[in-house]
Order: structure tokens, then sequence, then C-alpha cells
């Protein structure tokens, strides 16, 4: 929402962990320089079974579902060229600074804009769509491969304190559907609900079109139709929609929230996730942190992950008093709701507090790009989602933006290129020939993606919103 609290800078964020006489929540801290041990320090060794007596391999439990989230993944096929280059694929229209993130679906790739998150207006989709290979050269007057999708900006409207949205941050691939987060609504909310504040979830028809901003206002769309028509769901007391997922059957917003016993604008705001209705046309705040909202503290859930049947959440403070860095969600198999006491604070960084800029898995890995509140990226990888082992990057290429299987390899993207990751070893396939680099790290809520799109691999600028595509030198 677009109040004092919302205007967040990078430089404003190297602030002290903690302030002396703030509670804070109970929790075990684990550090990057303290080993992990048991509960009871040392388990009893078990009595060998007698030779008759061999007990046959368990088998490991089946996954309730599958890692990462929903968004399908092609990979392509043949081999990650050994030495290539960016080149520009164009602008799209209304691309504003940054593309924040890219989503192939039904044979076009869409990619979500924004200029400066939570904090100055815009917020677009785009569509890119080109011919097919095999349809020829484009003749004179061709039609351009993109089109806008979904437009937030609101043109006309008041902008004092906010008259558009302030960024479209994820695009997810859920059920058939195309589902944007709000990740700043426009003034406080249109009066949908009665708490002083509401956010929204734009979806898609299963033709990736989305409803207009309606009437002469441009208000959201009415809710989706429940035969997949496109439409915007509400999401009651919530300040800021970062992200979405679907989770133990249900479906997710990660928010910055009022909580139920309060009103907007006043009090504390914390980090909550809120699960849709069946008919995906209202959420309802299930569960918060930290426990108690601390007064006035400002606090966003942010980006997730499934991993190994837990949910993995982002977490970003304002006034940077979070000891954590991230939260598992660990809910019992039969569990209704998520409660309370399923979520877990994990440190795992020295100061604590990294802002999650994308989260990755493949092949029973849990990939973890991160940025501190000084500015240093890491990307660091694990098995089990609380051991983590860092990952260096060549000298030079700067900080990570996003990671991805490409072909026959997992790729890194970084401020000063694109690097192959092969196990520890990394080597450098697309260095960055620009005087500037179109990737800069120069934001806590958006990164420069990557997404695979017809065997081609994409990257989306942050200098003007310009579309990359990755081409061969060979």
């Amino acid at each position: 929402m677009h109040h004092d609290l919302c205007r967040v800078a990078l430089c404003g964020l190297a602030l002290a962990a903690c302030r002396n006489g703030q509670p804070r929540p109970e929790l075990a801290v684990r550090t990057e320089s303290e080993a992990l041990v048991t509960p009871t320090g040392v388990a009893a060794a078990p009595s060998p079974p007698m030779a008759s007596e061999a007990p046959k391999p368990e088998e490991p439990p089946r996954q309730l579902e599958a890692d990462g989230n929903d968004d399908p993944e092609d990979t392509g096929v043949g081999a990650i060229p050994k030495s290539a280059h960016f080149e520009r694929v164009g602008t799209p229209p209304l691309a504003l600074t940054r593309i924040c993130d890219l989503r192939p679906f039904q044979d076009s790739l869409y990619a979500a804009h924004a200029n400066e998150p939570l904090g100055t207006d815009g917020a677009t989709v785009t569509r890119y769509s080109p011919a097919p290979p095999d349809a020829g050269g484009p003749g004179r007057g061709a039609r351009s491969p993109f089109r806008v999708a979904f437009d937030w900006n609101r043109p006309g409207e008041p902008t004092e304190g906010g008259g558009a949205g302030q960024g479209f941050l994820r695009i997810r691939s859920i059920g058939g559907r195309l589902l944007v987060p709000d990740a700043d609504p426009p003034h406080d909310g249109f009066g949908y609900v009665d708490h002083g504040t509401e956010g929204y979830v734009f979806v898609s028809d299963p033709e990736g079109r989305f409803a207009k901003a309606a009437g002469e206002h441009l208000r959201p769309p009415g809710a989706p139709g429940p035969d997949g028509g496109a439409g915007a769901a509400v999401l009651p007391r919530a300040y800021h929609d970062l992200d979405i997922i679907r989770f133990r059957g249900r479906l997710y917003a990660s928010t910055g929230a009022v909580p139920p016993t309060e009103r907007a604008w006043r009090g504390p705001s914390p980090g909550a996730l809120q699960v849709a209705n069946d008919r995906l046309s209202r959420f309802t705040y299930e569960v918060d942190y930290p426990p108690p909202p601390w007064k006035n503290g400002v606090w966003r859930l942010g980006y997730m992950s499934r991993f190994k049947d837990r949910l993995f959440v982002g977490i970003q403070d304002y006034d940077g008093r979070e000891p954590n860095d991230y939260l598992i969600i660990s809910p019992p198999v039969d569990a209704a709701i998520i409660k309370a006491e399923d979520v877990h604070p994990m440190r795992v960084t020295d100061t604590g507090a990294s802002q999650t800029l994308r989260w990755y898995t493949d092949r029973g890995k849990l990939y973890w790009i991160t940025l501190t509140r000084g500015g240093a990226g890491s990307l660091r990888v694990s098995e089990d989602g609380e051991r983590w082992s860092a990952i260096a990057l060549p000298d030079g290429l700067g900080r990570p933006t996003d990671i991805t299987r490409f072909r026959d390899g997992l790729v890194v993207l970084a401020e000063g290129g694109l690097v192959r990751l092969d196990g520890d070893v990394t080597s450098v396939i697309a260095p960055v020939r620009e005087k500037k680099t179109p990737f800069v790290v120069s934001d806590f809520f958006c990164a420069a993606p990557l997404a695979v799109f017809r065997d081609d691999l994409y990257a989306g600028g942050q200098r003007g919103g310009v579309l990359y595509r990755l081409t061969s030198d060979d």
C-alpha cells in the first residue's frame, strides 16, 4: 500500500538487526558457522540384527506434492552452447523499467513488469507471441509479437497516494490459468471489504486472457467465473501481495497484512498467508508471522516454493529487526489448515534477515538466491532445506538473479552474465557485453528472471524493460 512505510530502497535497508528493548519470538538459531546437533546430542546405536533377521530396506515415503510451484517447465532439448551472448528481442509496450518474472503459457511468453515495486506506480503484464520458426520471415507491415495482456496503470486516475498498482512481481501458472498477485494495490482499496485495505490476484482464463480493469474509474474486474472466466480475487486485510502457490491442495497468497483484531493503517502489520475459497473469488487470513505481531512493525511474507512436502517462505521486514532468514511451514499430513505451531523460522546467515530473491528446485535439491541488507548477493544449495552450501560464482560476475534448467544443465544468471553450473563448478557462457548490465540487482523485490521458451533461453532486463534471448556464438 502507499504510505511512508512502503518506500523501500536498498540504501535504507542496512539497519541494525535488532533494536534494544524489542521482544523477539522464541526460536532456535542455526548459522553457517555453527554445527547442527541432535536434540539429545548423541543417539544410541541399535543392536545389529541377526543374520537371519536382516531388515528389508525401507522405501522412501512418497511425496504428497511435487517440488517447486505448479509452473510447467519446458527445459528445451540439446546442449547448452559453450559460448553465447544475449541479444535484444525488443521492448514490450508498457514495459516500464523492470521485467520481474517470465512465464511460458499457451505458446506465448508472459512478462510481469514494474517500475519501483511497492514504491512508484506501474504494473503491467505483456505477452510475447512470435511467429513459429517455420512460418518464414516477417513480411512488410507484420504485426509486433508483443501485446499488452493486462494494464493496471489506471491511466487518468489520481495518483496521490498511489493511483495504480505498484508492481507485478510473479506470474504463476496454476490449474491451467495464469495468476498474478498485485504487489501493492492502488490507494486504500476500492471498498470491497470493511477493514480499510484489500489486495487482489488477477486470474486469466485458460487461454491466457485477462479481464480488463472495469468501469469509468478502472476498478478491478469482477470475480473469476466458475467456468474458467478471467477476473480478480479479493484479499481482505492485505497491504501487499507478493506470491501465490498451491500447497496441500489449497491456494495460498503471501502478503503483508492487517491482523483480524486490528484496523488498517494503525498498529502492527505482520506477514501473513491467506487462503483462497473454492471459487477463487476471495481469500481468508489464515496464519501470520511473527507471533504475536509486534506493535507498529511491518513484515511481508515473500516468495514461496514447495520442497519435500514443506512450504518455504521468504521474510522481509521494513525496520531491519527480523533475526531469521525464511520460514519452513510443515503442517501434519492430515491437517486441514496451517496453524501457528506449523511455522518454523530459520536462521542460516550470520546476520539474518536475508531477502529471498528466488527459490528453485531441481532433482532433489533446493537452490536459494538472497540479498542481504547491505546488498551482498548469494546462491546456496541444500538437500534438506536446512543445511546449506554456498556456490561461488566466477570473479567479476556480480550478484546472482535467477537459476533454471536449460537443455542439458543448470544455468545461473548474474549481473555480469550467464554461468553454467555443474555441481560446484561454474563456467561463464555469456558475459554481458554492454557497458551497463541490463541485469543489475537494484531492488529487493525484483531481480532479472530467466525462462525457457521454444527451446531458447530468455532473460528480463532491469533497464527499460527489454526482453533478451540467448544466442549461440557457434
